[in-house]
């Protein structure tokens, strides 16, 4: 008797190759993200409706350059961890695991303090007499450990131990700052934006410091040498080659959030944000895959196994897309009832919504393509394809702004995505046929 096609996804997902283990991977941070997805939702949904539109949009421009800061000071050596690690795992290295995590951490922590030491005064000159000014320069104290909080995320990552990778970045920070909100909404005065932002830095820090702790205990456990080798020239080059395509990622995706605060002002800016936030949703599950995908792409280039890497790219594109569509197709009917969620007046923000929908399904199509290029060691072609993205988003979210308003802006950063995943996916085919 033939196996059903039930019969035989069970066997797929419950067997031993890579696109096996790669699902029940997918699974299980999946289950941390979707709840972390959840929580960070409803702090987003809570943060609004306690804030209303300005203080909100506020809220959300100065963790806009918190986040294109961070990205910047992490050095690359996130995405380049990851890719090492695995490698070394892979030829028994523990040395070099253990010399590039104390090297990596170092680094960014010294640029991160840097950086915020800097950014603070800086802010205080050029927006001396802007409503922004606050709560921005309060939450650049929140650099240092936002970039912590990533560097261990991705050690986490290639070790394995994903659903450790997501936690107190999309778990933990989110209920904790839900939870220190509804103490001040019930004891205290109606906070600031800069009140509001503060409870963020501090829920940041925290999350950052348990993570920490935990995952340098890990490293620790699972690294049985007391020996380092430092090949910090080496893993920089890597990193800084990696740091051009995170950070113009990064910069990227939170293009229109700056421009659309600086053109329209905060209260549009937070309309525009609910949309946003809410649109993400359907890119929740490429984000997943891509993480997850990561380390196995790494290991199955390092050891030439290019057919095998072919297939497991194949699937888990068609998986991504599956589940893209269906998320997207639901929030396409809900869309109206999960805007007013976020308060009263955030439902127009629909069109813009619908929009952005469109442009996260279009990018899951082409799959994981910023993560194979970066675990292949083509960076520097997905770093050029980002960078020019950057470049033609910003100038499209410029260009139909000031004449569309948010509708405009949300147009122009749908149409981008779906022009990057273009050029990604040429760069893709020309780097590995």
């Amino acid at each position: 008797m033939s196996a059903t096609p039930l019969s035989q996804l069970i066997a797929r997902l419950t067997g031993k190759g890579p696109f096996a283990a790669f699902v029940r991977s997918v699974g299980a941070l999946s289950m941390v993200r979707l709840a972390g997805g959840l929580a960070l939702f409803a702090s987003q949904v809570l943060l609004a409706r306690w804030m209303g539109h300005e203080a909100f949009g506020i809220y959300s421009y100065a963790w806009a350059w918190v986040a294109a800061l961070a990205s910047i000071a992490s050095l690359g050596l996130p995405a380049a961890s990851v890719r090492f690690v695995a490698a070394y795992r892979a030829t028994a290295e523990p040395a070099r695991i253990r010399g590039l995590v104390r090297f990596a951490t170092r680094a960014t922590l010294a640029v991160s303090l840097g950086i915020a030491a800097a950014g603070i005064p800086l802010a205080g000159w050029v927006a001396r007499d802007s409503a922004y000014l606050p709560a921005l320069q309060i939450s650049f104290v929140a650099i240092p450990a936002l970039t912590i909080l990533t560097l261990d995320g991705a050690f986490a990552r290639a070790f394995g131990w994903m659903a450790l990778s997501a936690s107190a970045e999309q778990l933990v920070r989110p209920l904790l700052l839900i939870a220190l909100g509804a103490i001040c909404i019930q004891w205290t005065a109606a906070l600031s934006a800069s009140g509001w932002v503060t409870l963020c830095v501090l829920a940041y820090l925290v999350a950052a410091l348990g993570q920490h702790v935990t995952v340098q205990r890990l490293i620790t456990g699972e690294i049985r040498t007391t020996s380092e080798e430092q090949l910090g020239r080496d893993w920089l080059r890597v990193g800084l080659g990696m740091l051009l395509l995170g950070a113009a990622q990064t910069v990227r995706t939170n293009t229109d959030l700056l421009l659309v605060g600086s053109m329209l002002g905060p209260a549009e800016l937070g309309v525009y944000t609910a949309a946003v936030r809410s649109a993400t949703l359907v890119a929740f599950f490429l984000a997943v895959s891509s993480v997850v995908a990561q380390p196995r792409m790494a290991e199955m280039h390092a050891q030439g196994r290019k057919e095998d890497l072919r297939r497991f790219v194949r699937s888990s594109t068609r998986m991504t897309l599956v589940v893209s569509l269906a998320i997207g197709a639901v929030l396409v009917l809900l869309g109206k009832p999960v805007l007013e969620l976020f308060g009263t007046g955030f439902v127009r923000g629909y069109p813009v919504l619908l929009v952005l929908i469109g442009g996260h399904v279009l990018a899951a199509a082409s799959g994981p393509l910023t993560s194979l290029l970066m675990m292949c060691g083509y960076h520097q072609r997905a770093a050029t394809v980002l960078v020019a993205s950057m470049l033609t988003n910003a100038a499209l979210v410029a260009w139909l702004t000031p004449r569309y308003g948010i509708l405009g802006a949300g147009v122009a950063t749908s149409a981008n995505l779906a022009l990057t995943q273009l050029a990604l996916r040429a760069a893709a085919r020309r780097a590995l046929h």
